[in-house]
Protein backbone atom coordinates (compact mmCIF):
# COMPACT_ATOMS: atom_id res chain seq x y z
CA UNK A 1 0.00 0.00 0.00
CA UNK A 2 2.60 2.25 0.55
CA UNK A 3 3.76 1.83 -3.43
CA UNK A 4 0.23 3.28 -4.16
CA UNK A 5 1.24 6.52 -1.59
CA UNK A 6 4.30 7.26 -2.88
CA UNK A 7 3.18 6.83 -6.35
CA UNK A 8 0.67 9.43 -6.01
CA UNK A 9 3.03 11.88 -4.12
CA UNK A 10 5.17 11.37 -7.15
CA UNK A 11 2.04 11.92 -9.38
CA UNK A 12 0.65 14.84 -7.91
CA UNK A 13 4.80 16.62 -7.71
CA UNK A 14 4.80 15.93 -11.72
CA UNK A 15 1.34 17.47 -12.30
CA UNK A 16 2.02 20.55 -9.85
CA UNK A 17 5.50 20.87 -11.77
CA UNK A 18 3.72 20.61 -15.09
CA UNK A 19 0.41 22.99 -14.58
CA UNK A 20 1.97 25.99 -12.71
CA UNK A 21 0.98 28.33 -15.41
CA UNK A 22 -2.30 28.68 -15.02
CA UNK A 23 -4.26 32.09 -15.27
CA UNK A 24 -0.92 34.38 -15.92
CA UNK A 25 -1.45 37.38 -17.62
CA UNK A 26 1.11 39.34 -19.16
CA UNK A 27 -0.73 42.85 -19.23
CA UNK A 28 2.55 44.75 -20.58
CA UNK A 29 5.87 43.74 -21.93
CA UNK A 30 8.49 46.14 -22.40
CA UNK A 31 12.96 47.06 -23.05
CA UNK A 32 14.00 48.46 -19.78
CA UNK A 33 17.36 49.04 -21.07
CA UNK A 34 19.56 47.87 -23.90
CA UNK A 35 23.00 48.77 -24.75
CA UNK A 36 24.78 46.68 -28.18
CA UNK A 37 28.33 47.71 -28.47
CA UNK A 38 30.57 46.68 -31.47
CA UNK A 39 34.13 46.68 -31.01
CA UNK A 40 36.29 49.10 -33.50
CA UNK A 41 38.56 46.60 -34.70
CA UNK A 42 35.43 44.76 -36.48
CA UNK A 43 33.16 47.24 -37.92
CA UNK A 44 34.48 46.52 -41.43
CA UNK A 45 34.34 42.99 -41.34
CA UNK A 46 31.38 41.58 -43.24
CA UNK A 47 29.21 38.62 -42.31
CA UNK A 48 30.88 36.19 -44.01
CA UNK A 49 34.39 36.80 -41.92
CA UNK A 50 32.62 35.33 -38.62
CA UNK A 51 30.55 32.86 -40.10
CA UNK A 52 31.79 29.54 -38.30
CA UNK A 53 34.96 30.79 -36.47
CA UNK A 54 32.76 33.21 -33.78
CA UNK A 55 31.47 31.72 -30.33
CA UNK A 56 28.62 33.44 -28.52
CA UNK A 57 28.26 33.33 -24.60
CA UNK A 58 24.65 33.98 -23.62
CA UNK A 59 23.58 34.74 -19.99
CA UNK A 60 20.18 35.07 -18.52
CA UNK A 61 18.86 36.40 -15.15
CA UNK A 62 15.38 36.15 -13.71
CA UNK A 63 14.55 39.15 -11.80
CA UNK A 64 11.10 40.01 -10.34
CA UNK A 65 9.70 43.04 -8.60
CA UNK A 66 6.40 42.72 -6.75
CA UNK A 67 4.08 45.76 -7.30
CA UNK A 68 0.80 44.35 -5.45
CA UNK A 69 -1.05 41.58 -4.26
CA UNK A 70 -0.82 39.89 -7.89
CA UNK A 71 1.01 42.13 -10.07
CA UNK A 72 4.34 42.25 -10.34
CA UNK A 73 7.30 42.80 -12.67
CA UNK A 74 9.31 40.05 -14.01
CA UNK A 75 12.69 40.93 -15.81
CA UNK A 76 14.56 39.08 -18.09
CA UNK A 77 18.44 40.32 -18.21
CA UNK A 78 20.41 38.90 -20.94
CA UNK A 79 23.79 39.18 -21.57
CA UNK A 80 24.98 38.06 -25.24
CA UNK A 81 29.09 38.45 -26.11
CA UNK A 82 30.53 37.65 -29.46
CA UNK A 83 34.07 36.70 -29.67
CA UNK A 84 36.50 35.68 -32.82
CA UNK A 85 39.93 34.34 -32.07
CA UNK A 86 39.41 35.14 -28.00
CA UNK A 87 38.47 38.79 -28.47
CA UNK A 88 35.25 40.39 -28.51
CA UNK A 89 33.12 41.22 -31.39
CA UNK A 90 30.23 42.81 -29.70
CA UNK A 91 28.61 42.90 -26.07
CA UNK A 92 24.79 43.25 -26.32
CA UNK A 93 22.66 44.01 -22.98
CA UNK A 94 19.46 43.38 -22.86
CA UNK A 95 16.48 43.59 -19.67
CA UNK A 96 13.46 42.75 -21.17
CA UNK A 97 10.58 43.41 -18.72
CA UNK A 98 7.09 41.97 -18.31
CA UNK A 99 4.64 42.86 -16.25
CA UNK A 100 2.34 39.76 -15.38
CA UNK A 101 -1.26 39.40 -13.08
CA UNK A 102 -0.42 36.44 -11.15
CA UNK A 103 -3.62 34.12 -9.66
CA UNK A 104 -3.74 33.00 -6.04
CA UNK A 105 -1.60 30.40 -5.17
CA UNK A 106 0.33 28.46 -2.71
CA UNK A 107 4.23 30.28 -2.54
CA UNK A 108 5.67 27.40 -3.69
CA UNK A 109 4.05 27.28 -7.38
CA UNK A 110 4.16 30.92 -6.83
CA UNK A 111 8.28 30.73 -7.46
CA UNK A 112 7.69 28.73 -10.01
CA UNK A 113 5.64 31.06 -12.17
CA UNK A 114 7.89 33.84 -11.40
CA UNK A 115 11.08 31.72 -12.54
CA UNK A 116 9.76 29.65 -15.18
CA UNK A 117 6.22 30.31 -17.09
CA UNK A 118 6.96 34.04 -16.88
CA UNK A 119 10.47 34.03 -18.64
CA UNK A 120 9.00 31.53 -21.18
CA UNK A 121 6.64 33.67 -22.17
CA UNK A 122 8.81 36.48 -22.59
CA UNK A 123 11.76 34.94 -24.22
CA UNK A 124 10.58 34.82 -27.92
CA UNK A 125 10.32 39.02 -27.77
CA UNK A 126 13.93 38.81 -26.39
CA UNK A 127 15.32 36.56 -29.26
CA UNK A 128 13.26 38.59 -31.94
CA UNK A 129 15.15 41.43 -30.89
CA UNK A 130 18.33 39.88 -30.52
CA UNK A 131 17.87 38.78 -33.69
CA UNK A 132 17.26 41.82 -35.27
CA UNK A 133 20.15 43.86 -33.69
CA UNK A 134 21.92 40.97 -35.25
CA UNK A 135 21.04 41.51 -38.39
CA UNK A 136 21.05 45.85 -38.11
CA UNK A 137 24.51 45.16 -36.97
CA UNK A 138 26.02 44.07 -40.07
CA UNK A 139 26.89 40.82 -37.85
CA UNK A 140 25.64 37.36 -38.70
CA UNK A 141 22.73 36.09 -37.08
CA UNK A 142 22.58 34.49 -33.36
CA UNK A 143 20.66 31.61 -33.30
CA UNK A 144 19.21 31.04 -29.78
CA UNK A 145 17.64 27.87 -29.20
CA UNK A 146 14.38 27.71 -26.55
CA UNK A 147 15.69 27.69 -23.08
CA UNK A 148 14.79 25.27 -20.57
CA UNK A 149 13.76 27.88 -17.78
CA UNK A 150 12.89 25.26 -16.05
CA UNK A 151 16.28 23.80 -15.57
CA UNK A 152 17.74 26.48 -14.81
CA UNK A 153 15.25 26.89 -12.05
CA UNK A 154 15.88 23.52 -10.41
CA UNK A 155 19.69 24.31 -10.54
CA UNK A 156 19.32 27.24 -9.02
CA UNK A 157 17.63 25.44 -6.37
Amino acid sequence: MDTDKDSKEIYKDYVENLLYNHDILMLSQFIKDLSFDKKEEFLFFEEDDFKGKSNFNLNIDVENQEHNDDTLLVTLRVNLVGSLNEKNIFVLELDYCGVFKMPHVSQEIMEKQIKVECPKMLFPYVRRIISQIMVESGLPNVDIKNINFFEMYKENT
